[in-house]
């Protein structure tokens, strides 16, 4: 039986592995110390590696044994075939799975694990499913031989609290993974976004907003709080902030959007800023209240010309025209600049505008801004 500090210990380490992958090496290690066993090892199969090896614990192995594992035997292991037979979670001796002549007969055994001096096997299945396949294996040496009834009953009661880590782990990669979609979805758009309290304290920004306000031309920090640079704005700002934290301070519905236009210390044209209140689920999810969100009307659009002609099929002189208009010149404009008579871009301007199934040119310029275009400082 595992004694109770050392049973502390390996829960201290296992549920220390759901937030540092490198935690399951010490688990391991921890484990096999506790049962006097050579290594410890965890599996994983997926849909996309088949079964793996991810962990090693134990006796110090090189880089090799994941390699030759994963490469060689992964996918013909026995023990696994043996253990979805047996078909439920539970501590099993080596030789319930797999009897010693075919242990010794099988391919695996020659080619790694007598290497690796493992004779004796524990193993436990961690998951069984047709999605997900976890499992745990100690072994021993021919000397050590197997593990006794009292050590199988101490991983027994371990089991459970494996699983709970292993779907610890599971939910937090999958909010990680999350975050980051978020994040990168966030830094795509041109608009800089900010969530912030009522106060004006940032939670977060994408890469636009911190763009912007790195500038210090239009926004800024002052005491940890948003606020403009021009100081005659500063009491607007403020203003739009307390009227659109109204249905936090009341506890009444969301107000609407509210918006001005954010001037800057110089004779820089102003910005759009809109501030809208998020829902009570994404307060609890952000832990912002507020949405900020600043758009630069002058910004102009513009398209590399592989994505003009990839989506519409432009060709070279055509995808000029498409970009003259998207920056606003006319077409006299765009004719003396390409050095060609306006004539000839009207006529490129229809086929243009026959490509894209537009029968404006204010259409086709509606068209055109809408073209994903991902944010650049």
């Amino acid at each position: 039986m595992i004694p109770l500090q050392q049973f502390s210990d390996l829960l201290e380490a296992l549920y220390s592995a759901t937030l540092d992958r490198e935690q399951w090496q010490r688990f391991l290690t921890l484990l096999c110390d506790h049962t006097e066993s050579t290594n410890g090892y965890f599996f994983c199969a997926d849909s996309c590696m088949g079964l793996t090896l991810r962990a090693i614990g134990g006796t110090p192995r090189d880089a090799q044994v994941y390699i030759e594992y994963n490469s060689k035997y992964g996918n013909s292991d026995p023990f696994r075939t043996a253990l979805i037979r047996k078909g439920k979670i539970d501590v099993f001796d080596g030789e319930e799975l797999l009897p010693d002549e075919g242990l010794l007969r099988n391919p695996m055994y020659s080619g790694m694990l007598e290497t690796l001096n493992h004779r004796y096997a524990t193993l436990s299945p961690l998951s069984l499913s047709l999605r997900r396949f976890e499992a745990l294996s100690l072994w021993r040496s021919p000397e050590q031989g197997p593990i006794d009834k009292e050590i199988r009953h101490s991983l027994s009661l371990l089991i459970p609290h494996i699983q709970n880590a292993l779907a610890i782990q599971r939910t937090l990669r999958t909010a990680q993974q999350r975050a980051a979609g978020a994040k990168a979805i966030a830094d795509a758009t041109s608009t800089a976004a900010f969530l912030v309290t009522t106060e004006g304290r940032p939670v977060h920004s994408n890469a636009a907003g911190q763009s912007l306000l790195s500038k210090q031309e239009y926004i800024t920090l002052l005491n940890g709080r948003l606020a403009t640079v021009a100081p005659e704005m500063a009491s607007s700002f403020f203003g739009l902030l307390q009227s659109a934290a109204k249905p936090f301070a009341f506890g009444s519905k969301k107000t609407g959007n509210h918006v001005m236009l954010l001037f800057p210390k110089s004779a820089s044209s102003p910005m759009q800023l809109l501030i809208s209140p998020l829902s009570e689920l994404q307060i609890g999810e952000t832990g912002a209240e507020l949405l900020i969100l600043i758009t630069d009307p002058d910004r102009v659009p513009s398209f590399a010309d592989e994505e003009l002609r990839a989506l519409y099929s432009l060709t070279p002189a055509e995808t000029e025209v498409a970009n003259g208009l998207l920056m606003g010149y006319s077409l006299n404009e765009i004719a003396c600049l390409r050095h060609v008579s306006e004539g000839t871009v009207r006529n490129q301007l229809k086929t243009i505008m026959s490509k894209t199934a537009t029968s404006r040119q204010s259409e086709l310029v509606r068209l055109l801004m809408t073209l994903p275009q991902p944010f650049s400082n």
